[in-house]
């Protein structure tokens, strides 16, 4: 059965008496004492001397693990034990010539023409300049394994050796192992051994003050690392700490999120990224070279599966997380400035319409009232005409109203609210509008789940809401159609829904309903709805519009119920 120790394999292999010198790179420390202790138990069962050369703290575990095994160290006078720092080193300095204290202490054996072997544990220091003390042990010690026959196996660390000190190393031992095999050294010449010359010497040097420099460079990047390691920690905290969303990526994967960007985006796996609110604007900023390059504070606007719209400035800059480049962005929510900012500009062309409003008002009142103080006259006259008269007189006073409702753009006037049933008063506009709607083969539908729904309101205006919407709803019926009138009470309030049957209005112009001067006609002003949004919110109601385009427009009411 094939021993699974390399260093039994090798030293039955080595043949007896020549000496055999063995460079021994161990990885694993476990498997470093399993072949020390083989090498230690065949010494002692064919009766050689044996010298182990470690730390104390190995000696005492290599003594313990030998007792363990059924040999009684008393007995064995033959097995030396020695510290590698006496060993090795004179004071903190290792030193080659060292390799003559172990020889005297092994020469009462070599004197008995007795069978050797020898385990030393080599300890390098990190910076003394030791190459060329290293060759210079390794010559005396060749020297000695070859004259007297001796098995030795000189081990080093093959995680912390560099490897221009193992290429060295190999020049000097006929044998190389691992914790695992072993072969023959193929830079293994007995002339290395000779006297360095001078440009040998000049090479040694160089070659470890080389590596004397990388130390120090590794030394100083490896606490450079721990600084940046212990300054991402505070980073991190003081981030988490932030009143603001605050988000660390790399592309689409999310590496840190403080606290309140978790709650706000509700990101629960930060590797997660379908669903991702977010990735809409990772994209936008990725594809930008602009983004990058400029470092500018960019406004976004997410949108949630709830339909809810936030708007936030987002600051982005290049930064480094656990080594690697990042992007951190973070969010200031602007939303409730976007909407004031909306309700400025808003409040800026009302001004501005009301103004208008108002010159249109004022030529519209005088001739109307010059109008009617000559129907007045005509009125007392004798001619049957009392009908037609009592009818005109109720259009120029249906004109006068109107214009006062114009002139109301400009100033505040008094007006007196009442409560009113709002669906005899959508009745009313229908009937006034009947004739029209059947002249373009139009229909006005009301639907209403009671007959009695009262708000509290000001009638004229509140005709006039629902005027100009059926008027707009006729106007986008170039075909003819139905519009159809659908009133609801409503835990909130009384919901009023005016559908059409139109050509609809794209989404990218939904916003900007009711806006002054903005229309979709060729003809219009944009005033009209623009009036109706107005006088719904003076009563504390809502208007709100959906349409789809080929399908039609809805426009939803709701106020107040009494």
């Amino acid at each position: 059965m094939r021993d699974n120790f390399p260093i039994t394999r090798l030293t039955h292999f080595c043949k007896q008496g020549t000496g055999t010198h063995i460079l021994y790179m161990y990885n694993e420390i476990d498997q470093y004492m399993a072949n020390a202790v083989r090498f230690i138990i065949d010494g002692l069962v064919n009766r050689e001397a044996v010298l182990f050369v470690d730390t104390e703290h190995r000696i005492a575990a290599m003594r313990e693990e030998l007792e363990s095994r059924g040999f009684p160290l008393e007995r064995y006078h033959n097995l030396i034990f020695t510290d590698s720092a006496r060993a090795y080193y004179a004071g903190d300095r290792f030193d080659g010539g060292q390799a003559g204290k172990l020889i005297d202490l092994i020469q009462p054996f070599v004197e008995k023409n007795e069978k050797i072997r020898t385990w030393g544990q080599v300890l390098l220091p990190d910076r003394d300049v030791v190459l060329e003390q290293l060759r210079t042990f390794e010559y005396h010690s060749d020297h000695f394994i070859e004259r007297t026959g001796t098995i030795s196996v000189c081990a080093y660390n093959g995680l912390t050796t560099p490897a221009y000190i193992q290429n060295e190393l190999l020049k000097s031992h006929n044998y190389f192992m691992t914790d695992t095999e072993f072969s023959a050294s193929p830079l293994y010449s007995r002339d290395h051994l000779a006297t360095f010359n001078g440009e040998e010497l000049d090479r040694l040097r160089r070659l470890e003050q080389q590596m004397i420099e990388l130390k120090d460079h590794n030394d100083r990047l490896t606490v450079e690392n721990k600084l940046i390691a212990q300054n991402e920690q505070k980073v991190r905290i003081i981030i988490d700490q932030l009143p603001i969303p605050v988000i660390i990526r790399r592309k689409a994967r999310i590496l840190f999120q403080n606290g309140v960007a978790q709650r706000i985006f509700t990101i629960n796996d930060e590797d997660a990224v379908e669903g991702n609110l977010l990735l809409p604007f990772f994209d936008a900023y990725d594809t930008d070279p602009a983004a990058v390059e400029d470092k500018k504070v960019h406004q976004h606007e997410l949108s949630y599966k709830n339909g809810k719209k936030t708007h936030y400035l987002i600051q982005s800059i290049e930064t480094m997380y656990e080594g690697e480049a990042a992007i951190l962005h973070s969010f200031v929510d602007i939303t409730h400035e976007k909407e004031s900012e909306k309700l400025i500009l808003r409040s800026e062309k009302l001004n501005i319409a009301g103004e208008l409003a108002a010159g249109i008002a004022h030529e519209l009142r005088n001739p109307l009232t010059a109008i009617k103080g000559f129907f007045r006259m005509l009125k007392t006259s004798n001619d049957k005409k009392q009908l037609y008269y009592s009818v005109i007189e109720e259009e120029l006073s249906r004109i006068e109203q109107i214009s006062s409702e114009l002139l109301s753009l400009a100033k505040p006037h008094s007006e007196s609210r009442s409560d009113h049933n709002l669906v005899q008063l959508i009745r009313e506009v229908a009937i006034l509008l009947t004739p029209q709607a059947n002249w373009g083969n139009m229909q006005i539908e009301i639907q209403s789940d009671q007959e009695q729904l009262y708000v509290h309101c000001e009638d004229t205006k509140m005709k006039q809401v629902f005027i100009n919407l059926i008027k707009n709803a006729m106007d986008a019926m170039s075909h003819g159609g139905t519009i159809s009138i659908v009133i609801r009470q409503q835990p909130d309030g009384v919901q009023v829904q005016v559908t059409d049957e139109g050509s609809g209005i794209p989404p990218q112009l939904l916003n900007k309903i009711g806006e002054p001067f903005y229309t979709t006609k060729e003809k219009g002003t944009g005033l009209g709805l623009m009036v109706c949004f107005q006088i719904i919110e003076s009563h504390a109601g809502t208007i709100h519009v959906d349409s789809k385009v080929g399908i039609g427009t809805t426009f939803t009411i709701i106020l107040p119920h009494v």
